[in-house]
């Protein structure tokens, strides 16, 4: 005999409030100070003819970074990523020696929400304190990590996953060797998150050339 099909709104309900919910990375959207902060980015680039550094462009940050990390994960094992040649762990793409002590979750769903909410976290604050590069002149890779912390504390999170996610942030603009691993892929997402292929200002950007999406969308 046939089950009764289960209704769709119900199907629904129970993804909503299930494990896969961001719970702290919802936090972060309606923090009274980032949502200031993303305001006054808006406000100073209100003529500006290239790409922006608003809402859309992080959450597209971090939703391709996550991409980027779960594609070299299924290169391998599911619980591992490749790292300059090396097989290793998930958790441990962050490379911080105090995350053991972060791991707040003992199952490995778990555990990978917990990794999911941090690149959510870095890629939707990277470019927080873009308003105070234009006002001040300081960089805003190194004021937005700076800024990012008394964000974090209210939203939940943890000491180890604030360095992890506050490193990322001041790494983003530069990567390369020296960056840790989360802001190596937050750099890269930064670039690919900008469809230059149809932008109407590329002949004038300076960055063109360097673009992998100059040519076509690749997220």
């Amino acid at each position: 005999m046939f089950e009764k099909p289960v209704p769709y709104n119900v199907l629904v309900v129970k993804r909503v409030t299930g494990v896969n919910l961001l719970r702290r990375v919802n936090r972060i959207l309606n923090d009274p100070w980032y949502v200031e902060c993303v305001e006054r980015n808006a406000i100073c680039e209100l003529n500006r003819c290239f790409c922006r550094h608003d809402l859309q462009h992080m959450l597209d940050v971090a939703r391709i970074t996550y991409m980027i990390v779960l594609e070299e994960c299924f290169i391998g094992d599911v619980a591992t990523i490749g790292i300059s040649g090396n097989r290793r762990p998930l958790l441990k793409i962050f490379d911080d020696p105090g995350f053991k002590d972060g791991v707040t979750v003992k199952s490995m769903p778990g555990m990978l929400m917990q990794v999911k909410e941090i690149i959510y976290a870095a890629g939707l604050l990277h470019d927080m304190a873009r308003w105070v590069e234009y006002e001040t002149g300081e960089n805003h890779a190194a004021a937005g990590a700076r800024m990012a912390g008394e964000v974090l504390d209210r939203t939940g999170f943890n000491n180890a996953e604030q360095r992890i996610i506050s490193r990322a942030i001041c790494e983003h603009r530069t990567g390369g060797t020296e960056a840790g691993p989360l802001g190596r892929y937050i750099c890269r997402a930064d670039d690919l998150a900008r469809p230059c292929s149809r932008c109407a200002a590329r002949d004038e950007c300076y960055k063109i050339s360097r673009m992998e999406t100059a040519g076509a969308l690749l997220y």
